[in-house]
């Protein structure tokens, strides 16, 4: 389940509006990735922004590596999470979205009700 964290946000009105069209362009726009709204987590960390309003940062963890998850699959959707970003943020500095690749057999469990 890929897990988007978003640094150098705080809370405005339409955050979750925001957070809803994150999960979808990651389910949606990227069709080789196979994924629905369900499967995408979203968290805006609470912590000292020294430089906020200056530039926000989205890290992609736990995307699963799979073979047709090549690295133009992963750049496509980098950019169109820049691009999701940029739509609510038109004025921001630096826009930036780093996909880590996540391999479960080097460590992963869970528990789902």
């Amino acid at each position: 389940m890929p897990l988007l964290v978003v640094h150098g946000v705080s809370d405005f009105y339409g955050l979750g509006e925001f957070e809803d069209s994150l999960i979808n362009t990651v389910a949606y726009s990227v069709k080789e990735l196979k994924l629905k709204p369900s499967d995408v987590s979203c968290f805006f960390p609470k912590g000292k922004m020294t430089r906020q309003g200056e530039e926000i940062i989205v890290l992609v963890e736990c995307l699963t590596a799979k073979p047709d998850r090549t690295d133009e699959v992963r750049d496509r959707l980098a950019n169109a999470i820049v691009q999701t970003v940029r739509h609510y943020f038109p004025d921001m500095n630096l826009i930036e979205c780093f996909i880590k690749p996540f391999d479960p057999k080097q460590g992963f469990a869970a528990h789902k009700k």
